[in-house]
């Protein structure tokens, strides 16, 4: 037996020696064991309260979300009302028994974009022929102008081609999703914070709200209308 631990002792002799790197590695192996089960828990966690809001989301009415809509101006029942989380502007629109008389169906058209998908809390607001008329709501997207079709120099053709103020300023009481996105510094998201701050007496308002930061606001003020 004696012989046993003497075979040994070279072994034992050389551990001493490292000794240190022995211990370091040994508490290196210790934290990164600790830190992966953190991260673990923290993962864990996080999955769990998405679920956990998912899962709120959908409880309400059979288990399909909901989101609340403001939609007003020249609709036939304007009205707050609550549809399907996912819904589409159309969708909405049908549930306020669709364009009233008074629409302005050209710019609605030319405006609104049918297929897009609504946010809770959104207001749609439709203009009216007459509001339009008055200047209160601009046409800010590039417009087929057939009533006064332009002839092309040194040729004497007609063109019933697109045209483009480029002076006009997106107002940002009526301006839709996609026309918000088009300034610069401006996403998704932001143009759904716009909208859904809505409305606005100032541009100023923008930065009181918190919709935009300085440096954004910066960029577009200049873009801009109410």
């Amino acid at each position: 037996m004696t012989g046993f631990f003497k075979s040994f002792a070279p072994l034992l002799k050389k551990s001493k020696k490292y000794l240190l790197e022995i211990i370091l590695l040994t508490v290196a192996l210790a934290i990164t064991i600790t830190a992966l089960a953190i991260y673990a828990k923290n993962n864990q966690s996080s999955e769990e309260e998405i679920e956990t809001f998912s899962t709120r989301l959908r409880q309400d009415y059979g288990g399909q979300a909901k989101i609340f809509v403001d939609v007003s101006g020249a609709v036939n029942r304007p009205n707050v009302y609550k549809i399907s989380f996912g819904a589409r502007i159309k969708e909405i629109i049908d549930k306020a028994g669709g364009l009233s008389e008074d629409a302005d169906k050209m710019f609605f058209n030319r405006n609104f974009n049918l297929a897009r998908i609504i946010t809770d809390q959104e207001k749609i607001y439709v203009p009216s022929t007459v509001e339009i008329n008055n200047g209160i709501f601009v046409q800010n997207q590039r417009t087929l102008d057939y009533t006064s079709p332009i002839i092309l120099p040194n040729t004497g053709i007609v063109n019933n081609a697109t045209t483009e103020n480029t002076n006009q300023l997106i107002n940002i009481n009526s301006a839709t999703i996609e026309e918000l996105d088009q300034l610069p510094g401006i996403g998704q998201v932001t143009a759904n914070k716009i909208i859904t701050s809505r409305p606005y007496s100032a541009l100023e308002e923008l930065l009181i709200k918190k919709v935009v930061n300085k440096n954004v606001f910066e960029k577009i003020k200049n873009l801009i209308s109410i």
